[in-house]
């Protein structure tokens, strides 16, 4: 039987995912705000209205996943 993982072992595991999906998630508010640049230039409002919402739901995720982390939960 393999001794369960310390707490500083579990919390850098925790913390390397909370990290990967933060990574994750900046990928994509990245494209986001480079379609909505793109949209922009081209006069293109709906498109790009549509990608600001996206851009601001990654940042406001990302935002959420950190402070969860920081609260433990």
């Amino acid at each position: 039987m393999q001794d369960e993982p310390s707490s500083p072992e579990l919390t850098l595991a925790l913390r390397d995912q909370v990290f990967e999906e933060i990574e994750r998630v900046a990928d994509l508010a990245a494209s986001y705000a480079r379609s909505a640049g793109e949209a922009a230039f081209r006069g293109d409002e709906t498109t790009m209205l549509v990608h600001l919402k996206q851009l601001r739901l990654c940042c406001l995720s990302m935002i959420k996943t950190y402070k969860d982390f920081l609260q433990g939960g």
